[in-house]
């Protein structure tokens, strides 16, 4: 019984450990330290679908902007998508057997930008579904996109190829995917700033847009 109490208090204590260390790594300096070089070429709107409430694709979003500057725009379902991600994740499984994906709001028009940034969670190794809708009204032909994502830890491994094929009149730039929050970690208020910094937002921005 001693033996088993002893076990149950060294899990106990590993996982506050785990939690506390998920707050302190959330809540690092997670400013850019390096010098961004990035200089976009024309006018620049940051289009982007933020579902969590930890908003992560939102952050990312934001981060570009600081260093590139341009306008933010967000993509949003005219009823938004239920929290928790589980829920999120059965409602969407129901649209995307149904083929009736919710409607998004009307966004602002993008014929005077030259360079679209796009960003979204991933479902189903793409774009979210208000991505999808919003595409299919903006196919930014001519224009010079530039995808972003977050993701709960699979990755974006359809992203940019759907990206290309539903904006085939555009040039679509390589993109950049973070590793966003799982649920414990949302429960703990953590999100992209768990994994990803500031600073790797700029070091793609200097790859793709340095001088």
């Amino acid at each position: 019984m001693t033996k088993i109490l002893i076990v149950l208090a060294v899990l106990l204590a590993a996982g506050v450990a785990a939690a506390v260390w998920l707050r302190v790594r959330a809540g690092r300096d997670v400013s850019a330290t390096i010098p961004c070089t990035a200089k976009v070429p024309g006018k620049v709107a940051i289009a982007y679908y933020s579902q969590s409430k930890v908003q992560n694709t939102a952050l990312v979003a934001k981060w570009i902007q600081k260093h590139v500057g341009g306008d933010l725009i967000a993509i949003e379902p005219t009823e938004p998508y239920p929290e928790p991600y589980f829920r999120t994740l059965a409602t969407a499984t129901l649209e995307r057997k149904s083929g009736k994906k919710r409607p998004i709001k009307p966004t602002p028009s993008l014929a005077a930008y030259d360079v679209v940034f796009l960003g979204t969670p991933i479902w189903y190794g793409t774009y979210a579904f208000p991505v999808e809708l919003f595409l299919k009204d903006n196919p930014l032909a001519g224009k010079t996109v530039v995808p972003f994502s977050t993701h709960g830890g699979g990755g974006a491994p359809l992203y940019e190829r759907d990206v290309k094929a539903a904006c085939p009149a555009a040039k679509v730039l390589p993109g950049f995917t973070a590793r966003g929050s799982n649920q414990v970690e949302r429960r703990l208020g953590t999100g992209v700033t768990a994994h990803h910094t500031e600073d790797d937002v700029v070091r793609w921005l200097n790859g793709i847009f340095g001088e």
